[in-house]
């Protein structure tokens, strides 16, 4: 049976370029900018004036004609230029899926910080070591931490802050990992990040509070400078490093403890959240600092690369159902770590008997998939790695 091929990205830095070819990154994502919020305009005012509905085709067949009005996108891969286009079109079709929904909001127009990546979709790029070459801007030099494998299909220059960043999607095949025989079930949390069916817990080590005194002297910083000068860019800039540091910690943090879990089991049995309505609550600030969704989908992507199971289970009264017998009232749950069946009185903490409800879901979810044949025999998976 032939694998199926599954999407990759690659992302890596891009070392010091040259003030020449800085000079023209910038360019390129201005003129996109403004590429951008033209055929946006075009497109409101052609249907607010005329009641006409501009598509993509139309906007790129004017292209040519951009360019003889204004010569500096001469200097610009047409690919890239059609990639504006295309985000604008995309933009579009996303607000009249809301609109069915009835939950529209229009595409807006994009500032300049607000408006931070280029791609070529197809040529215009070449990668040979660690060296790339992108047409009508030059040659740079990237921090290849690891090979690229697969057939390339874009090639993204990214701006964040004052680094540039070249980010590559390529079409690769499934690189499974050996089977271990183990099955996990997972309950994340505040108190703890994860706590495993078999009770390990992974901490949760709070990366945006461990941060809130400096946020705040950075942030009254900003607010005590003038708009418009050169100290106030300064101290934005700083502000913006310090958030920058801790996406990377969490992120960082977050890619060991999915690696880590995909290695280790075949199955993993998650929770089906209510993320959106979750953040709405009085502990968003926190939950917003664990970023259980954006785990999640690691756990997904490289669940579906490593050729592991990821089960997703309904959350409903998994912490208020008893592991041993069943029992499910909200009296179970005394306090928020302790959990004492009323019925049989089986004792645990309370995040371990939810993950035990979860895997035991997760397997119920496997065997109505995939038959009992995929299913995994281990009903307590037992660790010995630390994380």
């Amino acid at each position: 049976m032939a694998k199926t091929s599954i999407i990759k990205s690659y992302k890596f830095r891009i070392s010091k370029p040259s003030k020449a070819v800085q000079d023209k990154l910038e360019t390129t994502v201005y003129l996109c900018q403004q590429l951008y919020n033209a055929s946006l305009q075009e497109r409101r005012d052609a249907y607010k004036i005329n009641r006409i509905s501009i598509n993509y085709q139309h906007q790129q067949n004017q292209l040519p004609e951009i360019k003889v009005t204004n010569p500096e996108y001469k200097d610009i891969h047409s690919q890239v230029l059609q990639n504006v286009l295309k985000r604008v079109d995309l933009a579009f079709q996303a607000f009249f899926q809301r609109a069915k929904k009835g939950k529209a909001g229009f595409p807006r127009f994009k500032s300049i910080s607000r408006y931070d990546s280029f791609t070529f979709t197809q040529s215009g790029f070449c990668l040979i070591g660690n060296k790339l070459t992108l047409s009508k801007i030059g040659k740079v030099e990237i921090k290849l931490s690891r090979d690229v494998i697969g057939k390339v299909k874009t090639c993204t220059l990214k701006r964040e802050i004052d680094k540039w960043f070249v980010i590559f999607t390529v079409e690769t095949l499934p690189e499974p990992l050996p089977k271990t025989g183990e099955i996990v079930g997972i309950d994340a949390g505040v108190a703890s990040f994860l706590t495993l069916s078999d009770g390990t817990e992974i901490e949760n080590n709070r990366f945006y509070q461990r941060t809130q005194k400096k946020l705040r002297i950075a942030q009254r910083s900003v607010s005590r400078k003038k708009k418009g000068g050169v100290n106030r860019k300064k101290a934005v800039l700083k502000l913006r490093k310090l958030h920058q540091k801790i996406r990377n910690q969490r992120n960082d943090y977050q890619h060991k403890i999915s690696t880590w879990l995909v290695q280790n089991y075949d199955l993993i049995a998650i929770e089906k959240l209510n993320l959106a309505g979750m953040v709405r609550s009085n502990l968003g600030k926190s939950l917003n600092d664990v970023a259980i969704g954006m785990f999640y989908n690691m756990l997904r992507y490289k669940a579906e690369n490593a050729d592991k199971k990821l089960a997703e289970v309904p959350a409903h009264f998994t912490s208020q159902t008893c592991y041993e017998c069943g029992h499910c009232e909200k009296n179970n749950r005394k306090t928020q770590s302790s959990f004492v069946c009323i019925k049989c009185s089986h004792s645990n903490n309370a995040d371990i008997n939810a993950a035990k409800n979860i895997l035991r879901l997760g397997k119920s979810e496997l065997d109505k998939t995939y038959g009992n044949s995929q299913s995994v025999s281990k009903e307590s998976p037992s660790i010995t790695a630390s994380v």
